[in-house]
């Protein structure tokens, strides 16, 4: 996968990035969740304050994991992020399947939605090796951060295998469910492995996506044929993501 050197402070990266394909709705209905945002931030009581409707900035910089969390052998990649959306249209996946987006802006931007509130990132890379491990942390409305998970949902059951575009060249990408018993992280979690297949090259990917209230993060590991996988380095960061992520989204609606 390739990783973008930030063009701007992550703390500033509060306005909508540019995605080609916007995560769908798949079909699934968030009534189980609270009401609109500008009801759940209103005041239950004279006096009460109110409630935070997303993370902030400053919350989604918490919620990053740090090179002490991972095993001995990571490195920070300083100033450098998953987001391919600031770049040319050709470095972005494009599927040819409307309710296979969630999967593609994973893969372009490293979050779900475009219409976050606060965002950070992290890149992480094994030393001597191409393994790279890597975090989103996108705030959003609570209705926004459901919808845009029932739609990751769906995409992961429904699109075992779409057509797809990167750089000009035709590509197949490949969602594969983990066998067994998922465990349930935060809220909501899900569990998939990609495989981008183009020509006779392919990357692969294992991610793990949580939301807590309206916080969402990603966690995702780029493994190359030889070496080191980064399983392990992937389930420590995952499980640490969803700690730091809880807490940051503590207080929200």
């Amino acid at each position: 996968m390739d990783v973008r050197p930030r063009r701007v402070a992550l703390a500033a990266l509060v306005a909508a990035s540019s995605l080609l394909l916007a995560a769908c709705d798949g079909g699934s209905d968030s009534a189980s969740g609270p009401g609109k945002a500008s009801d759940s931030g209103g005041k239950k009581g004279k006096g009460a304050p109110s409630v935070p409707a997303a993370i902030t900035a400053d919350q989604a910089q918490q919620a990053l994991v740090a090179v002490t969390d991972l095993p001995a052998g990571w490195k920070l990649e300083p100033n450098t992020g998953l987001d391919k959306s600031q770049g040319g249209e050709d470095q972005l996946v494009n599927g040819s399947r409307p309710e296979c987006a969630p999967i593609t802006a994973v893969l372009n931007t490293g979050r779900l939605e475009e219409d976050h509130k606060a965002n950070a990132q992290v890149v992480f890379t094994k030393k001597g090796d191409q393994t790279t491990v890597a975090q989103d942390v996108s705030g959003y409305e609570r209705a926004v951060a459901e919808k845009a998970m029932a739609g990751l949902r769906t995409a992961v059951e429904k699109c075992a295998a779409f057509d797809a575009k990167e750089n000009g060249k035709k590509a197949t990408v490949k969602v594969k469910k983990p066998a067994g018993q998922q465990q349930k992280y935060g809220d909501e979690s899900v569990s998939y492995a990609v495989s981008v297949v183009i020509g006779d090259m392919q990357m692969d990917f294992d991610l793990g996506t949580v939301r807590s209230h309206g916080a969402i993060t990603t966690v995702l590991n780029n493994y190359p044929d030889h070496g080191d996988r980064g399983k392990d380095a992937f389930a420590k960061a995952l499980t640490k993501a969803t700690e730091k992520l809880t807490a940051a989204a503590a207080k929200t609606a």
